[in-house]
Formats: structure tokens, sequence, C-alpha cells
């Protein structure tokens, strides 16, 4: 998938901490401390997130908004625990045509609404460690993308699309009876959340754009092989799902694969967050249970000016963290130009960069959570 491949670019940045923001239409550097230039050779790559950090969902039983079975209210506490303070959370599911989507409720019913949204094989979990950190006005809805988490799969004759996101969120804001409200979206997540606020602008009053600026536009040259290389990924997923599950592994094995899918991004500590919604329990192990389909690109189209005219669209305040480890999913140049159409009516558009890799949110919240708290607060 074109959204899930690294620009190939060497780029330098200065020392640690570094950050570096576009605001309205001034540029500055702030640094905390001097020091040596940082070399950052970024590759292209196919799998940036790592493989199968989902798991299959409880049945829905009415056409209401259900619980989870289990306790109601859980405790996540951080395994620092004086970094991340103590917060509850509640298991829900969203009835769906086609099954339910879960997520973690976080916060007060009366708080502001915010939804936020995990990247590409990832799960709600992915938010775990920095929700806690943030202001207890918010009211958080970390939402399993369909396939993913604890979310249903979609049928077996029905792929994946990242469009789809703009359906569920719709289905999901009318449920809980929102008409506006705010995105955190780290990766894929922020995409959706970028594309959400071009098609509904009315609707989306904050945007935070984890490691991501937008989906990585398609280029019209490559288009056909990469339908072409997309169809037989999806026959053959197809065909090993009709064959059976997939072979039990264990634990550690799941853990491992893991980290190495992601490229060094994840550790441990935070696999075993995400893997408490990622793995499913099975005869001789356990498995991933997200969608193998997902593996494969979806079929689809997403051309650079139609991702551009929608930026204009967008009224919401923009903040957009850049991880300067993490990976450019296209040149800095195209970044700037959708940057630069946000301005066209949002109020605020503020681009920032910070040391770190992908998961720096999930590894080291703490960089980015007085951040993002005192943009809501503004």
């Amino acid at each position: 998938m074109d959204s899930f491949l690294a620009f190939q670019s060497t780029r330098k940045f200065r020392a640690t901490r570094n950050k570096k923001e576009v605001h309205g239409n001034r540029h500055y550097e702030q640094s905390n401390q001097s020091g040596c230039d940082l070399q950052v050779r970024l590759h292209s790559v196919k799998h940036l997130i790592p493989h199968g950090l989902s798991s299959a969902a409880p049945k829905i039983t009415n056409n209401n908004i259900i619980p989870l079975q289990g306790p109601a209210n859980n405790h996540v506490e951080s395994t620092n625990k004086s970094d991340v303070p103590t917060k509850t959370f509640e298991e829900v599911t969203f009835p769906m045509t086609y099954g339910n989507v879960a997520a973690k409720i976080w916060g007060p019913s009366n708080g502001k609404p915010v939804f936020a949204l995990h990247g590409w094989l990832d799960n709600a979990g992915t938010f775990d460690n920095l929700i806690p950190m943030l202001p207890d006005n918010l009211r958080v809805v970390a939402v399993d993308i369909p396939g993913h988490g604890l979310s249903d799969h979609f049928p077996r004759d029905i792929m994946y699309h990242f469009m789809d996101c703009l359906l569920a969120i719709e289905r999901i804001s009318q449920q809980l009876k929102w008409d506006t409200f705010s995105f955190i979206g780290h990766s894929l997540g922020g995409c959706m959340a970028m594309l959400y606020a071009g098609v509904f602008p009315e609707k989306v009053v904050k945007l935070v754009n984890v490691d991501i600026v937008r989906v990585t536009t398609t280029r019209a040259e490559t288009m056909n092989l990469r339908l072409r290389k997309t169809v037989g990924k999806l026959l053959k997923y197809e065909n090993a799902i009709m064959q059976g599950p997939e072979k039990p592994i264990t634990y550690e094995t799941a853990i491992e694969k893991s980290i190495n899918g992601s490229f060094g991004s994840l550790n441990r500590k935070a696999c075993e967050v995400m893997l408490k919604r990622g793995l499913k329990k099975v005869n001789g192990g356990y498995v991933f249970s997200r969608d193998r389909r997902l593996h494969a690109a979806p079929l689809s189209f997403c051309p650079k000016q139609d991702q551009v005219i929608l930026a204009e669209k967008v009224t919401a305040d923009v903040l957009i963290i850049k991880f300067i480890e993490g990976p450019y999913f296209e040149s800095i140049e195209d970044q700037i130009e959708h940057i630069e159409a946000l301005k066209k009516n949002s109020k605020s558009v503020r681009y920032v960069e910070i040391e770190g890799k992908h998961h720096t949110h999930l590894t080291h919240p703490e960089r980015i959570a007085s951040l993002i708290s005192e943009f809501f607060k503004s």
C-alpha cells in the first residue's frame, strides 16, 4: 500500500529532542539543548506497523451500544507509576450492519468528545499509556478499526478500505449522539481523521495527527502494478482463510513478531499492552486474530489533488506531531503543500517534530502528552 511505503530520503535534525514548528505562516526552530547533528536515513519498507495486533469480538446481542463481557470498568496503570496516572475505562461495542466495532471509552460522560483512531494492524490499546496523561475533561472513545482489535471482521467477500472509516465514524457518532467532536489519530488513524475532517468539516473541532500528515497519494504511473499485486495478495489470503485457522504460536513468538514487524518501534512492554487486544487464546497457543486480508493494500485510489482540495475544506484546529525517527511516507514538499492547504480555512495549524520512533506515543507518551493537553485546552 502506497500509504505505508516510506519515502526514501536522508534528513538532518539538530540535537536531542529538537522541536521544529510551523505555526500559521511562521517557521521557527526551538531547541532544548545543543548537540551534534543527527542523520536519519529512511528506507522504503513494506510493513511499518507490527503484524497482527487484533482480536475477534464478541457477538452483539441487541441493537444498542453494549459493554463487552467482563467488568464494565477497568484500570490501567503505567509500568512506571510515577509517569502515568491511573484512569478507568469502559469496554463497549457499537453495532454495525455486519457485526460490531469495539471500543474503550475513557473520561466522564459529559466530557469533550474525542475519537482516538489507531494505526494499521494496531488496536485501541495503542493509546493506553497516552490517554491517562491527557486532561480529565475529555471523553475519549478509542476505537478498534474494523478487522482490528476486538472488532468484527468484514464478511469474506467485502474488502477493507480506509474510506470505510467515514461510514463507521458516522454510525458511531450517531449512536453516541455526538454532533461535534475531535480526533486523535495515529498513522492510519490520522489518515482517516484527516479525510473525515475534510468531508465533514462542520463536525470536527480539533484534529491531532500523530506521526502522519495524510494518506500518501497514489501515483498514476504505478497504479496498474499496485492493483495487480493487491488482487493477487487478496486471493492468497482468502484461500488461506478458507483452508482454516492460522497455526498457533507461543506468546514469546508473538512478542518477537510484533517487535520485528515494527522495525524496533515497539518494545516488549508496548507489545504486552497491545497484545491484550491483539491475541486470541486457542488450543496449542495463540493466534493473531486480526483479519489476515489487512496485509494486502486496499483496492483504492487517493490522488494528491483530491486530498489537497479536502484539506482546504478543513475548519478544525490542527496539530500534526511528527516523530523524527519515524517513517516519512512522502516527500517533505508534498507534506508542506498539504499543510499550506489546511491553512485556508483552519484558524490554527501546527506542525511539530519530536524525538522518537513511530510508536513513541505508546512507548514514551510523556513526550507528547503536554503538547496535546495544551492543544485541547486552547
